[in-house]
């Protein structure tokens, strides 16, 4: 499943490939690229 997910540090929206269901969650915490360390990132919508 796809999720688009922004970064609570630094805005940065992208795209989460995951393979199971996080619709549930309202923030998830992994690696953002552009902060360069794990950071919580709120969950936009499922695409």
């Amino acid at each position: 499943m796809t999720w688009i997910v922004k970064c609570e540090n630094c805005g940065n929206i992208r795209k989460v490939y995951v393979s199971y269901n996080i619709k549930n969650l309202t923030k998830i915490y992994i690696y953002c690229p552009k902060c360069r360390k794990n950071t919580f990132h709120i969950i936009i919508e499922k695409q």
